[in-house]
């Protein structure tokens, strides 16, 4: 008998230890599941957010980011928050967030390292740090040279010349002595000109937010006793041909009241610059390095420019990102790259392909010519009228031109000009809230 009870407790044991060990293996599947279902969620709404972001709607992006931010472990909030500070003009914020999650045990994939790298460059240059710009782009080539496109491997190369000879030059600087008003001079191009006064000389430069970096013609960096520094730098032109160009670093320039120092141009041939066609030569380009420094300006419709004492202030969200150095623009739902140098709007290819039915049905096909530094190119595409809306009001436009095909891999829906700018008395740029505002 008591065999039997031995026997019997044994076997109870082994049931038990049998039913504690369903339970621990119930209990880790049900893990692995809770595991696997919180991993595909936050997989899920991270790249419906990154899917905005490699488009470039830096705005749908931020809103995604904002409703989904908690599903997200750190290290992707990090990520999106460092992305979402460099395309709304926080390079030092997108840094230290970057800086956080390089720091963590947990790891994101190198293509997202890639990205930040990149960003990274952007958000140094942006405050002026040429060195860190220059250690950047050395990483990226040395990290994650794999990932690279001969293309994107060719502009890092290219990135690198210009930090290696900027690297040890100052930062720019802005002094401004009071608001500023000036008088802005239409060329023969209609486009707007500013007088800037360097050392004794002074000449007329292109008030350009769609430029990059400042530019300036070989002859008048010459005249203006700008020292230029041989770089060998490529820049694509719009046909798509590099144009060859130097560096110059303006030790110090002035119009109005204000003062700009260390500004860094961009230095071309005076032909890459010049249409005889017209007659016109450029002297020279105010880009955004300068234009964003000075935090925040206002253009009028009878051509003055205006640095006011007290910034403007808005009760909405930011309509305004910056992909790289380009200025973005949010309008119907869209994202638009602003470029107060282009005389007209421009549509690409996204917008085409997203109303492709009705404009094909309403317009007839032709061609869109398009030129800049390097010459012209056609490519096929539409005349067509479309109403815009910015901050409740309508920007009616006729003859616009629609691209129908992808221009430099353009994710935009088009570039917006002076033809929407010149329906309004002002056009306000905030460099700070990141908007733009028409009244």
């Amino acid at each position: 008998m008591m065999k039997d009870f031995n026997s019997n407790i044994q076997k109870r044991k082994t049931f038990l230890r049998s039913e504690s060990f369903l339970r621990t293996v119930l209990i880790l599947v049900l893990l692995c599941i809770s595991a696997v279902g919180f991993a595909q969620s936050h997989s899920s709404a991270f790249n419906v957010m990154y899917k905005q972001v490699k488009v470039k709607n830096f705005f749908k992006a931020r809103d995604l980011f904002a409703g989904n931010k908690k599903e997200l472990p750190i290290a992707y909030q990090y990520f999106m928050e460092a992305v979402l500070d460099n395309a709304f003009n926080k390079p030092e914020e997108s840094n230290q967030k970057i800086s956080q999650l390089l720091t963590l045990k947990t790891s994101i994939p190198d293509s997202l390292m890639f990205k930040l790298w990149r960003i990274r460059e952007d958000n140094s240059m942006k405050q002026y740090n040429y060195s860190e710009a220059k250690r950047a782009v050395q990483t990226t080539l040395q990290k994650y040279d794999y990932l690279l496109t001969d293309e994107e491997r060719k502009d890092l190369k290219n990135n690198l010349k210009i930090w290696i000879v900027l690297e040890n030059k100052p930062p720019q600087k802005i002094t401004m002595n009071g608001g500023t008003r000036l008088k802005m001079v239409k060329d023969v191009a209609g486009l707007k000109n500013l007088k800037v006064k360097v050392v004794e000389d002074s000449m007329n430069f292109i008030f350009d937010t769609g430029a990059n970096i400042s530019t300036i013609s070989a002859s008048t960096a010459s005249r203006l006793k700008i020292n230029v520094i041989p770089a060998d730098i490529e820049v694509d032109a719009i046909t798509g041909i590099a144009v060859k160009a130097d560096l110059a670093v303006c030790e110090k320039m002035t119009f109005g009241n204000i003062i700009a120092e260390n500004v860094v141009f961009l230095v071309f041939a005076d032909d890459a610059l010049s249409f005889p066609q017209i007659n016109y030569q450029i002297n020279g380009v105010l880009g955004f390095p300068v234009i964003e420094a000075l935090r925040e300006v206002q253009l009028t419709q009878d051509d003055y420019f205006i640095v006011p004492n007290t910034e403007t202030k808005i009760n909405s969200p930011s309509n305004m990102a910056m992909d790289g150095l380009t200025p973005l623009i949010f309008m119907d739902g869209r994202h638009f790259s602003f470029d107060t140098g282009s005389d007209y709007t421009i549509l690409y290819a996204p917008f085409y392909q997203e109303n492709k039915k009705k404009i094909d049905m309403k317009y007839r096909l032709g061609a869109v010519t398009m030129g800049g530094a390097g010459g012209k190119i056609e490519y096929p595409g539409f005349k067509v009228n479309y109403t815009f809306h910015i901050l409740g009001k309508e920007i009616p436009l006729k003859n616009i031109n629609l691209l129908t095909t992808k221009i430099n891999e353009k994710t935009v829906y088009g570039n917006i000009g002076q033809d929407v700018i010149r329906q309004f008395s002002k056009m306000t740029l905030n460099f700070n809230q990141m908007f733009i505002k028409f009244d």
